[in-house]
């Protein structure tokens, strides 16, 4: 009976901890903690563009909803900055004029992903998404612009070795902080541009 009881505790165990997984920070940017104060704030229109890969093919999926969130987080981090007195996705009368595009590219490997998943995670599986973010910024009294570039990422994880690291990052809290990080950060660069002092 002693000899079963170990037996199933043994495979509850490993039941338990396969699967695991957590989400990483590629570590490319860090979150901004305060914003720098401005003399005159602006206005500032944003159009936002979002398309989405995987393994350097086109994956539209999810373009609409993911484009759609992070327009309007965008909004958000502009408005939360301090920065600008005014941010909108649907005034076209207004100081500034931002562009942005963000792609996400997902690398992933089907074969050892499914190596993983055979083996009970015993085998480690890693995925990562990487986001480059391509803005312009149009001063729409003088025409005068600037391009702003940045990227940032994240890494996927799962391994049955994974336990000690726990709490885990899921997956979709981890990508949310990264575009937060993302739009945290070009924020700070439309400050360096020059565009609002």
């Amino acid at each position: 009976m002693k000899h079963w009881i170990c037996r199933i505790s043994a495979m509850l165990v490993v039941a338990a901890l396969s699967g695991c997984a957590s989400s990483f920070n590629t570590g490319w940017l860090d979150p901004v903690e305060e914003y720098p104060a401005v003399a005159m704030k602006k206005t500032v229109y944003v159009d936002l563009a979002y398309s989405g890969k995987l393994n350097d093919t086109a994956w539209p999926r999810n373009d609409i909803q993911n484009q759609a969130f992070l327009k309007q987080r965008c909004l958000e981090h502009l408005t939360e900055s301090g920065l600008f007195s005014f941010a909108s996705g649907d005034l076209d009368t207004t100081d500034l004029r931002l562009y942005v595009a963000i792609i996400n590219d997902k690398q992933t490997d089907l074969k050892k992903q499914t190596l993983c998943a055979l083996t009970l995670f015993l085998v480690p599986y890693t995925a990562t998404d990487s986001f480059r973010l391509m803005a312009v910024l149009k001063d729409a009294r003088t025409g005068e612009e600037t391009k702003l570039t940045l990227k940032d990422g994240v890494k996927h994880r799962q391994s049955l070795f994974l336990a000690p690291l726990a709490p885990f990052n899921s997956s979709d809290d981890a990508l949310e902080a990264c575009t937060d990080r993302l739009l945290q950060n070009l924020c700070l660069e439309i400050h360096r541009s020059g565009f609002v002092n």
